[in-house]
C-alpha cells in the first residue's frame, strides 16, 4: 500500500512542502532582550539577509515560569509589550517577511492571534503542553512544531492533538534543545523519518554553531529551516552565542539556496547542455577500415569510437543486430556506421 502523501500546506502565498523552495525562518526570539527598536533593526535585517519570516518569543512569565527560575528572570527581562508586539509584526509585513511567535498559554494566544501571525510555533518547551497545542491548533492558523528534547511519544501526542483540534498545516522539525548543540547530537536523519511517518513537510531548527547544519538539513530533507538570528553573536546571555549575524544569515540563505539547485528534484533529469553533450561524448559505430558496398559487416571492420562533433551513427546496443549484414555503400575509415549504410536497413 502507497503511504499518504505528505500534507503541503500554504502560508500567505508561500508554498511549504516537497517541490517548494526551503523556507527559511529567522528566528528573532528574545534576543532583541526587550527592545523595540533592537527588534525592529533586526526584523529589517533578517528581511534584507534573505528570509522568508521572522519569528518571535511572546511570552508572558508569570504564566509560563515559577519565580525564581532562570526563565522568568530572562523572559521578565526581555518582554516587548502588546503595542511593540503589534509594531514588530507591522514592521515585518512593510519588509516582506511574515511574521509569527511562540505563545505559551491561553491569554498570550487570543491577544496575538488578533495581530493575525501566519502561524504558531510549539517551541520544544511546549511540546508536551497539549492545551496551548490544543488552543494554538483551533485557531485555524499553520503550526511549526519543534521537537527536542521529545519522545516518539511525545511527538506521536502533539500531532495528534493538533489534529484532532482542526490543524490542517503543520511542519515538524528535527531539532536539539542543547544551547549550543554538539555536531553529534544533532541527528540530521530525524528529518526524513519525521515527513514519513507523520506525512507532513519536515525541517530543522538549527541549535548548532554556525551555517553547516543548516545547510546540510537540505540533502536530509528539510522543507523549512530555522536558525537564530542575532547583531553579536558574541554578546553574553539570551541566544546569542548560537544565533548568526545579519551577514552570516545571509551567507547561511545563499549556501541554502545553492544546496537546493544541487539537490534538484527525484529522477534521472538531463539539461539540455548534457544532452549535447552526451552527443559529443558517447560511442556509435563506425567503420574500423574502408569497407566496400556488399562486404559484411564484421568485428575487424567494425569499431565502437566517439565521433567528430555533429556526426550521428547507430548506438552501441545496435552492435550484435549490426554484425552480419551488409554494406549499402562504400564506408572509409572513422565513417559512422547508421541505418541507411546497410542493405535492407535498420
Amino acid at each position: 500500500m502507497n503511504p499518504e502523501p505528505v500534507a503541503s500546506f500554504d502560508i500567505d502565498g508561500r508554498a511549504i512542502g516537497p517541490g517548494a523552495p526551503v523556507f527559511v525562518i529567522a528566528e528573532i526570539g528574545v534576543n532583541h532582550e526587550g527592545s523595540f527598536e533592537s527588534c525592529a533593526e533586526m526584523i529589517v535585517a533578517a528581511a534584507k539577509a534573505g528570509a522568508d519570516a521572522i519569528k518571535l518569543q511572546t511570552i508572558d512569565p508569570a504564566e509560563n515560569y515559577v519565580r525564581g527560575t532562570e526563565s522568568h528572570r530572562l523572559f521578565s527581562a526581555a518582554q516587548l509589550s502588546r503595542e511593540d508586539t503589534a509594531r514588530a509584526f507591522a514592521v515585518a509585513r512593510e519588509h516582506g517577511v511574515l511574521p509569527f511567535t511562540t505563545a505559551g498559554d491561553g491569554p498570550t494566544l487570543e491577544w496575538v492571534d488578533r495581530l493575525e501571525p501566519v502561524a504558531y510555533k510549539i517551541s520544544s518547551g511546549l511540546l508536551t503542553n497539549l492545551p496551548v497545542i490544543r488552543l494554538a491548533a483551533r485557531t485555524g492558523r499553520a503550526l511549526v512544531i519543534s521537537t527536542g528534547m521529545a519522545t516518539v511519544t511525545d511527538i506521536d501526542e502533539a500531532v495528534a492533538t493538533a489534529r484532532e483540534a482542526g490543524a490542517q498545516a503543520m511542519t515538524v522539525l528535527q531539532c536539539t534543545s542543547l544551547y549550543p548543540a554538539p555536531e553529534e547530537s544533532l541527528n540530521l536523519n530525524a528529518i526524513g523519518w519525521l515527513e514519513q511517518r507523520y506525512r507532513v513537510p519536515a525541517g530543522y531548527s538549527d541549535h548548532a554553531p554556525g551555517d553547516e547544519a543548516a545547510v546540510l538539513s537540505v540533502a536530509a530533507g528539510a522543507r523549512v529551516i530555522e536558525k537564530h538570528f542575532t547583531f553579536d553573536p558574541d554578546r553574553p546571555g539570551y541566544d546569542h552565542a548560537l544565533s548568526l549575524d545579519a551577514a552570516g544569515f545571509a551567507r547561511m540563505v545563499s549556501r541554502v539556496r545553492a544546496a537546493e539547485r544541487m539537490m534538484g528534484r527525484p529522477g534521472k533529469h538531463l539539461s539540455a547542455a548534457e544532452r549535447d553533450k552526451a552527443g559529443q561524448m558517447h560511442r556509435i559505430l563506425v567503420a574500423r577500415r574502408a569497407i566496400a558496398p556488399g562486404e559484411k559487416i564484421t568485428p575487424e571492420n567494425l569499431a565502437l569510437k566517439r565521433p567528430l562533433p555533429g556526426t550521428e551513427g547507430l548506438a552501441p546496443k545496435f552492435y550484435d543486430q549490426v554484425l552480419g549484414r551488409r554494406a549499402a555503400r562504400a564506408l572509409a575509415v572513422d565513417d559512422p556506421v547508421s541505418g541507411d549504410a546497410l542493405e535492407g536497413g535498420l
